[in-house]
């Protein structure tokens, strides 16, 4: 639960980025599966899924860019504050810090799942049409 707080916003564009990489392997896993001697016209059917992911990577790093942004403002707010209001903005930066790390852990989940099944379709396209 704390992760998707952490991630706020960035939780839509990722949760989107990753329904339509399942969507997209399950129909890059079926029209492998109904290959029997060469590739369609189209090309090979599960590059989608690869760029699904490196979509999610993207998205994870611009939430990144936004995280950056709050330890940016909690630094600039810190020069000749109280040791009481020291500590506030260092709270504020730890959770800016927190919100530089999930998006783009997410998004490189996203990536690392794409690419393990673009790599898997295609060995068994390699498989298929030998």
């Amino acid at each position: 639960m704390r992760m998707l707080d952490l991630l706020g916003p960035w939780i839509y564009p990722l949760a989107a980025v990753g329904a339509c990489l399942l969507v997209t392997i399950a129909r890059a896993t079926l029209l492998v599966a109904q290959l029997e001697e060469e590739l369609p016209a189209s090309g090979a059917p599960h590059h989608t899924v690869l760029a699904w992911g490196v979509l999610g990577g993207v998205v994870g790093l611009l939430g990144t860019v936004i995280g950056f942004g709050r330890v940016a403002v909690g630094a600039r707010a810190a020069t000749g504050a109280e040791r009481t209001e020291l500590e506030a903005m260092l709270a504020v930066m730890w959770e800016g810090v927190l919100v530089i790390v999930t998006p783009v852990t997410m998004g490189l989940w996203l990536f690392t799942a794409s690419l393990v099944a673009w790599l898997a379709l295609q060995f068994w396209i390699n498989r298929k049409l030998r």
